[in-house]
């Protein structure tokens, strides 16, 4: 369990942390001259349980409140102390509202410098804290009256946090790891160590991970939880790593993350729900610039509202926050926001998506997403999201955004409604009803066709998949031709796709004239001659000949390469399946024109008509002197 400080300067929490653990957590030769916490200290107690308690010391003076809010990133426990003779200041009020941005539930309020006031002043202060409780997530942690330096009622508090470590559920060690930084030094003969809390999974010795947002790839050389080498650490643990790797182009400090590498994310948007404390000065405007602190970092952001032009005190609505620099974030992730010139605590809130765009989507649509982000339940979550993104999406983006683990996204395949296709690489969703409405839009454009066209002998796949990508993303429109053809559903007839039943037929004058053009172009092979050679064979005009080849091209049983090449479309797959194979076999799925020229023979000249037939046929897709297969 993690136990973190809260309140006003001077009330006692330094003292406090002394008394329970024995640690005194100002370590800086400022803090020591001032007798005042000027940043996080860090502590720990063994209470009985199985691991010892961390505590995390937060100074209480308003110019450090960065610091503090680096603090009480990932805490279980929240220890507000609060003056007797004092009572409720400024900072007290501030830092209540961070736990309750923060959504920490957990907590108890220590009352100290009890010896120095009466009961009646006791009474007065406890009602000032229920009051001051009520409205917020600590609305029923206990206070304990007491006396740190005389030592009275501390054990009464060191009996309830122990009580509370008891209670505490384990944390869950599903999804990636993920650890905010809030301190780094170097260590002669051990190198970069940091140090902060577990948000996620776990690590283990020599594991390799990324600093993020920075993406810098490292290794765990060693690890120590509360002072003690250890071999793996989990979500809930404040932890030390030993870190190597090329750490020169870098600077580590607080604010980046350490991470496995499926859960490193570099955004500069973050879709989110806000709130805007009750007692703020001023409605939020739209594009109010803000501080942010996420994790244990703080930076600049803009906030973009989707539902309001300005959110008033006390209300909450969703909005992107547009970032200064890249951060790192997940689903789930609290935030606080302070005024732009960090004078004050305004708001906070939850991020709800890190895979934020800038494209311009109309602001319904965009609300729309946030709404059905907004579960905490994954596969609740994309079933919502897939009725908002009817054309399907990338599941990968989603399990990022998330930081789900392989277990959880194989479960999140067998609940959610939804079919899901593998394309470059990648897995493409749809919900199961529009995937279904697809195969029938499909078979419903191929029937059409026959029904216009009953001399064709189908439809070109290029054309179909074309007609489907208004309805889905290409990937899925594929996807569905590919299902469809291996149920049976469509038939492909070389180039092209047709319905089992469907039967061409050319009268009796075109099929002959078709025989006569195939019996010379299939002896040529790969290069078949061109229009001019092919009408001095056959005896006839070459216009006339061009308009025969023209009508019988659109009709599928010839496949028109350049303005003077007619190939047979058995002849054009096997040229495909040339390019198929250069790019298998390169290693990274491309191919270029000379690779194809040597292994086709077929001439530079006839070696470009080619290749730019395949890219518009949608086989192939150029780019950089390079292409790759399409399907």
């Amino acid at each position: 369990m993690i136990v973190a400080t809260a309140g006003h300067v001077d009330h006692g929490k330094t003292t406090l942390v002394r008394a329970l653990t024995g640690v005194d957590t100002d370590r800086l030769p400022e803090e020591k001259r001032r007798g005042m916490s000027i940043d996080i200290g860090f502590a720990h107690a063994d209470l009985g349980g199985a691991q010892p308690v961390g505590f995390v010391d937060v100074p209480g003076h308003e110019r450090f409140l960065r610091n503090m809010l680096a603090g009480v990133a990932a805490i279980d426990f929240a220890l507000l102390v609060i003056a007797a003779d004092d009572g409720v200041m400024p900072q007290t009020i501030e830092h209540l509202a961070v736990l309750d941005l923060l959504g920490i539930a957990r907590g108890a309020v220590a009352l100290t410098k009890a010896d120095r006031v009466d009961a009646a002043r006791i009474d007065q202060v406890g009602a000032e804290i229920a009051a001051l409780l009520a409205p917020t997530c600590l609305r029923d942690a206990p206070v304990f009256a007491l006396s740190a330096t005389a030592g009275a009622g501390v054990e009464a508090l060191r009996q309830h946090l122990a009580a509370a470590q008891a209670g505490l559920a384990a944390r869950s060690q599903d999804g990636n790891f993920r650890l905010a930084v809030d301190r780094s030094f170097t260590l002669d003969g051990a190198g970069l160590v940091v140090t902060g809390a577990v948000l996620a999974g776990s690590v283990q010795e020599g594991d390799a991970l990324l600093l993020s947002p920075a993406g810098v790839p490292v290794r765990v050389r060693a690890i120590h939880v509360q002072d003690r080498p250890v071999g793996r650490a989990g979500a809930g643990m404040r932890c030390a790593l030993n870190l190597a790797g090329d750490l020169k182009r870098v600077e580590v400090g607080r604010g980046d993350w350490v991470v496995a590498p499926a859960a490193h994310v570099s955004t500069s948007r973050l879709d989110v729900r806000l709130r805007l404390l009750a007692d703020a000065a001023a409605p939020l405007a739209h594009w109010t610039p803000v501080q942010l602190h996420l994790g244990a970092a703080s930076l600049g952001a803009h906030v973009a509202l989707l539902q309001v032009r300005a959110l008033a005190p006390g209300e909450q609505a969703y909005a992107q926050l547009v970032l200064e620099r890249p951060a790192a974030a997940m689903h789930g992730d609290r935030f606080v926001l302070r005024s732009q010139a960090g004078q004050r605590v305004i708001g906070g809130g939850i991020v709800i998506d890190t895979m934020a765009t800038s494209r311009r989507i109309a602001r319904p649509l965009r609300l729309a997403r946030s709404i059905a982000l907004d579960h905490a339940d994954a596969g609740h979550a994309l079933a919502a999201l897939l009725d908002v993104e009817t054309a399907g999406l990338v599941l990968e983006d989603f399990v990022q955004a998330r930081n789900l683990s392989e277990a959880q996204v194989a479960r999140l395949r067998l609940s959610a409604a939804m079919h899901a296709a593998e394309s470059g690489g990648s897995t493409y969703a749809i919900g199961r009803q529009r995937w279904q409405a697809l195969e029938r839009r499909a078979l419903a454009l191929v029937a059409d066709w026959h029904a216009r066209q009953p001399d064709s002998l189908g439809v070109p796949e290029a054309w179909l998949a074309g007609q489907l990508r208004s309805e889905a993303l290409p990937p899925l429109a594929h996807a569905a031709l590919r299902a469809l053809l291996q149920q049976g559903a469509l038939v492909r007839d070389g180039l092209l796709l047709r319905l089992p039943d469907h039967c061409a037929r050319l009268d009796a004058e075109d099929s002959a004239r078709l025989a006569q053009v195939a019996a010379l172009l299939q002896p040529a092979g790969l290069r078949p001659p061109i229009v001019g050679e092919l009408a001095a064979a056959l005896g006839m005009e070459r216009a006339a000949l061009m308009a025969f080849l023209e009508r019988i091209a659109r009709l599928g049983y010839l496949e028109q390469i350049a303005p003077n090449r007619y190939f047979l479309p058995q002849t054009v797959a096997a040229l495909a399946d040339i390019a198929a194979a250069l790019a298998q076999e390169s290693g990274t799925g491309e191919f270029d024109a000379a690779g194809f020229r040597n292994r086709s023979g077929i001439g530079r000249n006839l070696t470009v008509e080619v290749l730019e037939y395949l890219d518009r046929a949608g086989y192939t897709r150029y780019a950089h002197g390079r292409r790759r297969m399409v399907r």
